[in-house]
């Protein structure tokens, strides 16, 4: 599975991918002076799950958060699950 999208800060965005095979997951961030990469060899999260680990760091480093904005999800599991993950996620997201 790959989702792909962006970031969405107060004055730019940032791209996102993050991907998943039965050995684990990649995720790579298009921060504006050095890409982000990171991978682990366990498939245990889901892609977003990934990727929302990483949020509040970022929102550290770069500033506040206005959105997350999924722009294309390809594999298994896409769908009904992806959707509903991703607006638990963004819904965790908002409450803090």
């Amino acid at each position: 599975m790959i989702v792909r999208g962006k970031i969405i800060l107060e004055e730019l965005s940032v791209p996102f991918e993050v991907s998943k095979t039965r050995k684990g997951l990649s995720l790579r961030i298009g921060l504006p002076e050095k890409p982000l990469e990171y991978s682990v060899d366990c498939p245990c999260l889901e892609p977003l799950e990934l990727l929302g680990l990483f949020l509040p760091a970022l929102e550290e480093e770069l500033g506040e958060i206005k959105g997350v904005l999924v722009e294309e999800a390809v594999g298994e599991g896409v769908g009904g699950k992806l959707t509903e993950r991703l607006r638990k996620l963004l819904k965790n997201t908002r409450a803090e």
